[in-house]
């Protein structure tokens, strides 16, 4: 009996010996081993993918499309696929990669846009220069705004001319001299219309100088006297408002803003005055003859009477008729 106790003790001594070898020694062998192998295992496939990326470069987007892919691939290879902006926009408008997006009919390059900008933003500068003719010659003129309904205008007219004309064996000759300096104000009574109403002041310099000459007699105020005694008869007409008031109506804004090039009108009158006339003789009753007391007296008288019949004829005139028109440029 206590052979068989010796060997039952024996028995149980070495089973517990050999799971102790195997637990300390192969359980964690094969569990090394089975890390290896997972390892191995995660490492082919890491390179698989690699090789599969690696080929798949070389291979169009459609080819690639045919591949197994599992959802998250497809989403990354279909953000990073390449696409015709402007169709794809087109066709699916409200797609993140079209936030952004522009027509091709709205992009303008950025040095065509700057140019427009400063091009719109750029003020006129209120002031504009203007050549005229009419009544009063041809004309300059400086135009300012000075408010959004009235503007200031100084100019200067000028022209000369000359008129020969022969009437029953006497001749005529006559200059016409314009000269004038204005300054204006016109008043816009609608910022929507171009109708103006004008009135300011005119230094008036407007005369003629006329000649008579001839042959044989010459008829002063009804008198007739040899034209070898009084030689040529000159006279000289002028305004006796050097000064002369002006009121009158337009058309034409030239320092609007949204534009450069007008066109204007203007209508209105000059109060020059009832032309004055000087009449003199330069024969030579004209000369010392004049002196004499019958013959100097009766020329005398002539001229007076022919200046005051002349200055009746012409009382009518105390306005002088104002019409130009012009074209102006906006700075």
């Amino acid at each position: 009996m206590s052979g068989s106790a010796d060997l039952s003790k024996f028995s149980q001594l070495s089973l517990g010996v050999a799971i102790a070898f195997f637990g300390v020694g192969v359980l964690p062998q094969q569990l090394l081993a089975e890390e290896q192998r997972l390892k191995a295992s995660t490492e082919k496939e890491a390179v698989a993918l690699t090789s599969s990326t690696a080929q798949n470069e070389d291979i169009s987007y459609a080819a690639a499309d045919l591949q197994p892919q599992d959802e998250s691939t497809q989403k990354l290879r279909l953000a990073q696929r390449e696409v015709d902006i402007d169709t794809f926009c087109r066709s699916y408008p409200y797609n993140s990669r079209c936030a952004d997006y522009q027509p091709p009919e709205q992009r303008q390059k950025p040095k065509e846009k700057l140019s427009e900008t400063l091009t719109e933003k750029q003020p006129r500068s209120g002031f504009a220069l203007t050549g005229k003719a009419g009544t009063l010659g041809f004309g300059l003129e400086g135009v300012g705004a000075i408010s959004p309904n009235f503007n200031g205008r100084l100019g200067v007219n000028y022209f000369d001319f000359g008129i020969d004309t022969e009437q029953s064996d006497i001749d005529y000759d006559a200059d016409v001299q314009l000269f004038s300096v204005s300054a204006l104000l016109d008043w816009y009574p609608s910022k929507r219309s171009d109708f103006r109403i004008t009135g300011g002041l005119f230094y008036n310099n407007n005369k003629v100088d006329a000649t008579a000459r001839s042959t044989e007699t010459l008829d002063i105020a009804g008198v007739e006297f040899p034209a070898s005694a009084v030689g040529q008869l000159e006279g000289e007409l002028t305004f006796p408002n050097t000064i002369s008031p002006y009121v009158g109506i337009g058309y034409g804004n030239p320092v609007k803003r949204d534009r450069a090039f007008s066109f204007s009108i203007d209508l209105g009158v000059l109060f020059g005055g009832a032309p004055e006339v000087d009449l003199s003789a330069s024969g030579p009753i004209a000369g010392p003859a004049l002196q004499l007391p019958v013959v100097g007296s009766l020329l005398e008288d002539a001229i007076e009477q022919e200046e005051d019949d002349i200055e009746d004829d012409l009382s009518d005139f105390k306005i002088y008729p104002v019409l130009t028109i012009g074209v102006s440029y906006h700075f």
